[in-house]
């Protein structure tokens, strides 16, 4: 069974296309959503981080439950590279142990793993094939904007921090141009039917 990423920067449109592979059957691991779990759920990891951060990456909620301050943990590390390789250090070995164990559960000619920074976090050593899903520079910018209701230069400085359309690039199998919406379905069957002959 192989192991396909899915990556591109953010804003790109990777969540559209994996769920055009999960409508073919394909089972999807989403690291960033994995990762967000564990931020909130996984006692080593919140201790790792509160260490890293400090108290204020947590609060409590209505229940005492700790519950991740995705603000207060953005605004400490989108402009300190340091602190966001140090949260990725954290994060990305215990997403891996996590993908480990569930492609254990996995029965398909291939899975997708899908990640915003695989190649910035070495994820694509796990992966037999690479897609990259690519957008202008604009259209990203507004899409992430629409989405995470943030400003500009806050979109522009996460960009920033990733790497480049010009080097995941070389580094990728398949190139899906996120242009045109109506073509999606059919590129996606295409690598699909390329992949099932791998």
């Amino acid at each position: 069974m192989n192991t396909v990423g899915l990556t591109g920067g953010i804003g790109s449109g990777k969540s559209t296309i994996a769920r055009e592979f999960k409508n073919l059957g394909i089972p999807i691991f989403i690291a960033d959503d994995v990762s967000k779990n564990l931020l909130a759920t996984d006692i080593q990891v919140i201790k790792s981080v509160t260490t890293l951060l400090g108290e204020e990456s947590y609060y409590k909620d209505e229940k005492g439950a700790l519950v991740p301050d995705k603000k207060y943990i953005a605004s400490k590390v989108f402009n300190n590279l340091i602190l966001l390789e140090s949260l990725n250090k954290i994060l990305h070995p215990a997403v891996r142990l996590c993908f480990k164990k569930w492609l254990l559960l996995q029965n398909s000619p291939y899975i997708i793993y899908e990640a915003a920074i695989l190649f910035e976090s070495n994820g694509h050593v796990l992966c037999d094939y690479v897609i990259l899903v690519t957008a202008g520079i604009e259209e990203r910018i507004k899409r992430v904007m629409q989405r995470d209701h943030v400003k500009r230069e806050e979109v522009k400085s996460r960009i920033h921090n990733q790497w480049s359309d010009a080097q995941r690039i070389e580094l990728s199998d398949f190139v899906i141009m996120n242009k045109d919406f109506h073509k999606m379905s059919w590129f996606v069957r295409s690598i699909h039917e390329v992949l099932l002959k791998k």
